[in-house]
């Protein structure tokens, strides 16, 4: 062989050599950013995970601060409602308290009351000793009665006549005597029968 045809193989491997090293030089670039590019999209696949986990994280957790928050406030409106039956316990008594006061002012008023009215029959010269007054008046004093009258009717129904045809209360054991003077008077026989 030649040296010239050797050299022209040589530099024939060389450039063949050359070319195959290019090519793969450029296939081998091609297939780093295929697989970089392959490598990006399963990364953003991995980040688009984990934004869809962290967004169901997020909702859970609203949720368990939402539970949370329903709970306590649960807690404090079990609480507003304990605070107002202690307080309406507390009026309840207050207001038992205040009617028995009542009670035991209105026990006095009634008591002032009765001793002024025996006081003003003691005074009064129109009040006989069995309780009726000086004048008959059974006519008058029925006619007040079913017509109505509630002037002179105390709290408990007691009347008393008075010649100016005036009511007013009279203690419950002088109408007491009153009534069984009646009584006696309308049992006992006629004797003037002719």
């Amino acid at each position: 062989m030649d040296t010239t045809t050797l050299i022209w193989i040589i530099v024939g491997i060389v450039v063949v050599v050359a070319i195959v090293v290019v090519a793969l030089l450029l296939t081998a670039r091609g297939r780093r950013e295929r697989r970089r590019q392959h490598q990006h999209e399963h990364a953003e696949k991995l980040r688009a995970q984990a934004r869809e986990t962290e967004m169901q994280a997020r909702e859970h957790e609203a949720e368990v601060a939402r539970a949370r928050a329903d709970a306590a406030s649960a807690d404090a409106a079990a609480e507003q409602a304990r605070a107002r039956a202690a307080q309406a316990s507390i009026d309840a008594d207050q207001r038992r308290s205040a009617i028995d006061e009542h009670e035991a002012d209105a026990a006095k008023q009634r008591a002032e009351q009765e001793r002024m009215l025996r006081k003003a029959d003691d005074v009064d010269p129109y009040v006989t000793g069995d309780g009726a007054g000086s004048r008959a008046g059974a006519g008058d004093r029925a006619t007040a009665e079913t017509a109505g009258d509630p002037v002179g009717v105390s709290g408990d129904g007691i009347r008393r006549e008075y010649p100016d045809d005036r009511a007013a209360p009279l203690a419950a054991d002088t109408r007491a005597e009153r009534d069984a003077t009646a009584d006696e008077t309308a049992r006992a026989p006629r004797t003037d029968r002719a």
